[in-house]
Protein backbone atom coordinates (compact mmCIF):
# COMPACT_ATOMS: atom_id res chain seq x y z
CA UNK A 1 0.00 0.00 0.00
CA UNK A 2 1.20 3.57 -1.00
CA UNK A 3 1.28 5.84 1.79
CA UNK A 4 -1.11 9.02 1.53
CA UNK A 5 -0.56 11.93 -0.28
CA UNK A 6 -2.10 14.50 2.87
CA UNK A 7 -0.22 15.14 5.24
CA UNK A 8 -2.87 17.18 7.41
CA UNK A 9 -2.31 14.05 9.85
CA UNK A 10 1.13 14.74 11.36
CA UNK A 11 -0.71 17.54 13.30
CA UNK A 12 -3.93 15.83 13.97
CA UNK A 13 -2.07 13.04 15.24
CA UNK A 14 0.40 15.23 17.56
CA UNK A 15 -2.21 17.34 19.10
CA UNK A 16 -5.66 15.24 19.39
CA UNK A 17 -4.70 11.42 19.09
CA UNK A 18 -7.17 9.87 22.08
CA UNK A 19 -6.06 5.97 21.00
CA UNK A 20 -3.47 3.65 19.70
CA UNK A 21 -3.01 0.17 18.81
CA UNK A 22 -2.01 -2.31 16.26
CA UNK A 23 -4.48 -4.32 13.54
CA UNK A 24 -3.15 -6.08 11.06
CA UNK A 25 0.47 -5.35 11.39
CA UNK A 26 -0.52 -1.73 11.45
CA UNK A 27 -0.09 0.99 13.93
CA UNK A 28 -3.81 2.71 14.11
CA UNK A 29 -4.18 5.81 15.72
CA UNK A 30 -7.74 7.21 16.52
CA UNK A 31 -7.96 10.80 16.56
CA UNK A 32 -10.73 13.19 17.58
CA UNK A 33 -10.46 16.75 16.57
CA UNK A 34 -12.43 19.27 19.04
CA UNK A 35 -15.22 21.42 18.01
CA UNK A 36 -14.66 25.36 17.89
CA UNK A 37 -17.00 28.12 17.05
CA UNK A 38 -15.40 29.32 14.13
CA UNK A 39 -14.52 25.47 12.62
CA UNK A 40 -10.95 26.38 11.56
CA UNK A 41 -8.86 23.00 12.65
CA UNK A 42 -9.75 21.73 9.81
CA UNK A 43 -12.43 19.51 8.60
CA UNK A 44 -11.95 16.23 10.15
CA UNK A 45 -13.91 15.46 13.35
CA UNK A 46 -12.79 12.40 13.75
CA UNK A 47 -9.90 9.90 11.78
CA UNK A 48 -8.57 6.65 12.00
CA UNK A 49 -5.09 6.50 10.85
CA UNK A 50 -3.26 3.06 10.23
CA UNK A 51 -0.03 3.85 9.22
CA UNK A 52 2.70 1.48 7.58
CA UNK A 53 5.03 1.14 10.35
CA UNK A 54 7.73 0.89 7.58
CA UNK A 55 7.03 4.03 5.69
CA UNK A 56 6.11 5.79 9.11
CA UNK A 57 2.81 7.22 7.41
CA UNK A 58 -0.94 6.65 7.01
CA UNK A 59 -1.98 4.27 4.23
CA UNK A 60 -5.68 4.26 5.27
CA UNK A 61 -7.64 7.22 6.84
CA UNK A 62 -11.26 6.90 7.72
CA UNK A 63 -12.44 10.21 8.34
CA UNK A 64 -15.81 11.55 9.30
CA UNK A 65 -15.72 15.52 8.19
CA UNK A 66 -17.87 18.44 7.54
CA UNK A 67 -18.88 19.69 4.47
CA UNK A 68 -19.36 23.26 3.49
CA UNK A 69 -23.14 22.61 4.48
CA UNK A 70 -22.47 21.36 7.56
CA UNK A 71 -23.54 17.98 7.02
CA UNK A 72 -20.97 14.88 7.69
CA UNK A 73 -19.73 12.38 5.71
CA UNK A 74 -17.61 9.46 6.65
CA UNK A 75 -15.22 8.55 3.98
CA UNK A 76 -12.54 6.41 3.18
CA UNK A 77 -9.03 7.80 1.23
CA UNK A 78 -6.33 5.32 0.30
CA UNK A 79 -3.43 6.88 -2.15
CA UNK A 80 -5.46 6.06 -4.92
CA UNK A 81 -8.25 8.64 -4.17
CA UNK A 82 -11.16 9.09 -1.76
CA UNK A 83 -15.00 7.87 -1.43
CA UNK A 84 -17.82 8.60 0.59
CA UNK A 85 -19.28 5.87 2.43
CA UNK A 86 -22.14 7.40 4.04
CA UNK A 87 -23.90 11.11 5.34
CA UNK A 88 -25.47 11.89 8.31
CA UNK A 89 -27.00 15.22 8.93
CA UNK A 90 -25.85 15.42 13.09
CA UNK A 91 -22.51 14.35 14.52
CA UNK A 92 -22.34 10.89 15.00
CA UNK A 93 -20.79 9.98 18.72
CA UNK A 94 -16.77 8.76 18.52
CA UNK A 95 -17.85 5.55 19.31
CA UNK A 96 -20.23 4.78 16.54
CA UNK A 97 -17.59 6.42 14.57
CA UNK A 98 -14.83 3.78 15.71
CA UNK A 99 -16.88 1.09 15.32
CA UNK A 100 -18.09 1.90 11.65
CA UNK A 101 -13.72 2.95 10.76
CA UNK A 102 -12.44 -0.35 12.12
CA UNK A 103 -15.22 -1.98 10.34
CA UNK A 104 -14.12 -0.50 7.08
CA UNK A 105 -10.23 -0.51 7.76
CA UNK A 106 -10.73 -4.56 8.78
CA UNK A 107 -12.17 -4.70 4.92
CA UNK A 108 -9.36 -2.42 3.24
CA UNK A 109 -6.17 -3.20 5.08
CA UNK A 110 -4.23 -6.53 3.56
CA UNK A 111 -3.53 -9.17 6.02
CA UNK A 112 0.02 -9.72 7.38
CA UNK A 113 0.33 -6.03 7.25
CA UNK A 114 2.49 -3.24 5.12
CA UNK A 115 5.73 -2.26 3.02
CA UNK A 116 8.36 -4.00 5.48
CA UNK A 117 5.35 -7.39 4.89
CA UNK A 118 5.91 -8.46 1.43
CA UNK A 119 3.82 -5.28 0.18
CA UNK A 120 5.26 -2.98 -1.96
CA UNK A 121 7.66 -0.26 -0.26
CA UNK A 122 10.37 1.48 -0.82
CA UNK A 123 13.24 -0.24 -2.68
CA UNK A 124 16.26 -1.44 -0.76
CA UNK A 125 19.01 1.20 -0.15
CA UNK A 126 22.58 -0.14 -0.05
CA UNK A 127 24.50 1.31 2.84
CA UNK A 128 26.39 4.61 2.40
CA UNK A 129 30.17 4.65 2.67
CA UNK A 130 31.42 7.26 4.60
CA UNK A 131 33.82 9.93 3.97
CA UNK A 132 34.23 13.29 2.92
CA UNK A 133 31.62 14.63 0.32
CA UNK A 134 32.64 15.89 -2.81
CA UNK A 135 31.86 19.61 -3.16
CA UNK A 136 30.69 20.60 -6.74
Amino acid sequence: MEALKDFSWIRQLSLYAKERFELRGFHIALVAVPATETHHDGRFRYRLLAMDPILGRPVLAVDLESDILGDYCLSVELAEGRRVLARYDELPKLEDFRTAALAEAERTLPRGGGAGRGGAGPAKRSPRKAGPRSSR
